[in-house]
């Protein structure tokens, strides 16, 4: 048995909101931390936290003002990264307030322990892990939490006989009982997320930013975010085209609404000569605006810094985003969209040399006619607002690009999104994975890991070889 972790069962801060009752828990509950950009505030990226809420999972919700102030992306970073410590501490503190008083039997089921031998040696260390974990999480250092876990998963594979298997088995366990958090980031907040990941506290003295944090991700979803190149300088094209905008759709479009103009364009030679003078002054003014943006560029980064660091020149982005591998066991994702004139695809694209970095190019499904009409900024925005539609363009680009699913499948991506994509693959049937050599075999190798946890993707992985 357990002993009491305290007098009472441990208290929820309550800094996530919950699924309804009637939701299934994501798997390993894991918490979806949302970072919204620099255009508008939280409520940008709201229906992610509905999407995220509805597929059962907890979500860290919060507007992040010094984003949106342009102060230095590294206080934004390090307040994301004590977000994500404490999402993770709520979910272990209710975990142990759970199986307070467990027994053995009651602690394989919480961690899925399977019958095997390696499933044995797990289940004799759970008691030890409890014990130990229930330090860490009732601490009142919620920064350096991730560090600690690390620490612990380390010690628990070193207990569990420190060979090949042990690694992942230990890190499922930490992840079941402090689950790694997703995290969901638009356009800087992506630029934020990414950083925040691609740098964790390794304990080495460094003059550049490490985040605790970093070491309790599992996923990065980067939504239209510049973190290949930085932003375009000294403006994206949506940027420099808005100052037009406001003219057109405030005085020129409302004077072609009326009689007169109505009349006029009727001559062929107008008309033309009308379209080509607006043409001309669109890209003058955006020239015009690309030179002042220009030359005021050194007052607007003193006074908002976080505006220069998400460009390509930035030290912020030289040493902390280009050229850095993604660690091992996180998954990023980049997604870009070629409607979106504020965060170009060719910017915005994660160097996918490595098999836990993907690119994810989605159709929007906007009409050239919606984005002649809104403003130049509005594609952009609208990649906060479609993660259901995103979803299945993903699912099916995967069924679409077996090669691209088998490289989610390598061992050096996240295991939630591994379980993920299995799934995925699952439903498609045992005769269409026949049909795909190179992914059945990538399956095969996700199976052969033999992981000791009915919820593990190798389990799922063998499953899916049976049919």
């Amino acid at each position: 048995m357990i002993s009491p972790l305290h007098n009472r069962p441990l208290p929820r801060p309550r800094t996530l909101e919950y699924p309804q009752t009637d939701v299934a828990p994501a798997r390993h509950e894991r918490p979806v931390v949302i970072v919204h950009g620099t255009l508008v505030d939280k409520q940008s990226i709201e229906a992610y936290r509905d999407y995220a809420l509805e597929t059962g999972h907890p979500v860290d919700w919060q507007n992040y003002k010094g984003i949106t102030d342009g102060v230095r992306l590294e206080d934004s970073a390090r307040q994301v990264s004590h977000n994500i410590n404490q999402a993770r501490q709520e979910l272990a503190r209710t975990h142990l307030a759970d199986l307070q008083g467990a027994d053995q039997q009651g602690l394989n089921k919480f961690f899925q322990c399977d019958d095997s031998a390696r499933g044995q040696k797990v289940s004799n260390n759970l008691e030890w892990l409890m014990k130990k974990a229930a330090a860490e999480v009732t601490s009142p250092d919620t920064d350096t939490l991730s560090s600690r876990l690390k620490k612990l998963e380390g010690q628990l594979a070193a207990r569990l006989g420190g060979e090949e298997w042990t690694g992942k088995a230990a890190a499922h366990i930490i992840d079941c009982l402090a689950p790694k958090a997703t995290l969901v980031g638009h356009s800087a907040g992506g630029y934020i997320a990414y950083a925040l990941a691609l740098n964790p506290e390794d304990g080495k003295k460094s003059k550049f930013p490490k985040y605790d944090g970093g070491l309790g991700v599992g996923e990065v979803v980067v939504l239209s975010s510049p973190i290949g190149k930085g932003m375009n300088f000294p403006a994206p094209p949506g940027l420099a085209e808005l100052p037009f905008y406001q003219v057109d759709s405030g005085l020129l479009r409302p004077l072609e609404e009326t009689p007169a103009m109505q009349l006029a364009q009727l001559n062929p030679f107008f008309k033309l000569g009308y379209a080509l003078s607006k043409s001309a002054t669109k890209t003058a003014w955006a020239m015009a605006t690309q030179m002042t943006t220009a030359m005021t560029s050194p007052f607007i980064f003193a006074t908002k810094p976080g505006y220069e660091e998400v460009t390509g020149f930035s030290s912020f982005f030289k040493n902390c985003l280009e050229n850095k591998p993604v660690p091992a066991g996180v998954t990023v994702v980049a997604v870009t969209s070629k409607d979106d004139r504020m965060s170009l695809p060719d910017h915005s694209q994660v160097d996918d040399s490595r098999p836990n970095a993907h690119n994810f190019a989605v159709d929007q499904q906007i009409s050239p006619e919606e984005l002649e009409r809104e403003r130049p900024t509005w594609g952009h925005v609208q990649m906060s607002m479609k993660p259901q539609m995103f979803d299945q363009q993903f699912d099916q680009s995967l069924l679409d690009r077996p090669s691209e699913a088998a490289r989610f499948l390598d061992p050096s991506n996240d295991d939630g999104c591994r379980y993920d994509v299995l799934e995925t693959l699952q439903k498609q049937g045992p005769e269409w994975l026949q049909a795909q050599p190179e992914l059945k075999a990538a399956v095969q190798r996700v199976a052969a890991e033999k992981q000791p946890f009915k919820d593990s993707p190798s389990t799922l992985a063998q499953s899916l070889l049976r049919g």
